[in-house]
């Protein structure tokens, strides 16, 4: 039987670590964390690197009575320690906002079949005429999104319906605002605003991050959307109507494929 002495205390470390992280990893996929911090295609990996490092922890308990032919300095050990912060700091940081991806079954063939469906529609809204009242959805957001910031004179008198959370910068005009969304390209640290510049009476009378529906006809600004000084065209709804909504079933985070 193995003594406490003889036990190798890098590799107890290694073991320890290992099977922190593996834990940690099945805490999350099993309280629907996971699908809140993580682009929905990225949950495989994460699982596999999960049962991984389950297979490493199990492989250091059996060199636990071997002992490294050099001893580890005391600094070997701080890696892993900052390793766990990290983790930690990341899913404590990240906003956890309900989306459709965490919400009822959260089986991989319900998650595969609501991302094939998200990219067939996705498809459908990159191609042909833009109809006359465009309506922004989770699923076509993306799409359109780009269309509209690729040519937005061509899609000038259109009638635009879009909802996302209200946000007005400190050197945007009184009556102009960005309707807006979470853009996430793989996890929660990857994540930044993006959404269509609205202009219109009353928007002044909406507080940060209000959950609204947009709705007006399409035109273009020139306007500085990176806060760089710089103005490019963007495509502008003037509004007609501006109102608080449930955010309901609608995820505040935009997934681009």
């Amino acid at each position: 039987m193995t003594s406490l002495r003889e036990v190798s205390g890098s590799r107890l470390a290694r073991c320890l670590t290992f099977l922190t992280l593996s834990f940690y990893i099945s805490w999350l996929a099993g309280n629907g964390k996971l699908a809140k911090i993580v682009h929905p295609r990225m949950r495989p990996w994460i699982e596999a690197a999960g049962l991984l490092c389950l297979g490493l922890a199990f492989a250091q308990m059996l060199w636990l009575s071997k002992k490294p032919k050099r001893p580890d300095p005391p600094s070997f050990f701080l890696p892993f320690g900052f390793v766990l912060l990290i983790s930690f700091i990341f899913v404590q940081s990240s906003s956890f906002s309900p989306s459709r991806f965490n919400e009822g079954d959260d089986s991989a063939a319900v998650e595969a079949a609501i991302l094939s469906q998200r990219d067939k529609v996705s498809a459908r809204a990159s191609k042909g005429a833009l109809p006359p009242t465009i309506r922004f959805d989770d699923d076509r957001y993306w799409a359109l999104y780009n269309r509209l910031y690729d040519d937005p004179a061509a899609a000038a008198g259109h009638r635009v319906v879009i909802q996302g959370f209200f946000h007005r910068a400190s050197g945007y005009p009184v009556d102009t605002a960005l309707i807006g969304r979470d853009l996430m390209w793989c996890c929660s640290a990857d994540m930044s605003g993006i959404g269509l510049v609205a202009r219109g009476p009353g928007i002044e009378g909406f507080a940060e991050s209000d959950w609204v529906e947009a709705s007006g006809l399409l035109s273009t600004i020139e306007f500085d959307m990176d806060g760089d000084g710089k103005d490019s065209a963007v495509p502008l709804i003037l509004v007609d109507s501006l109102r608080r909504v449930d955010k309901g079933a609608s995820s505040s985070i935009i997934f681009p494929y």
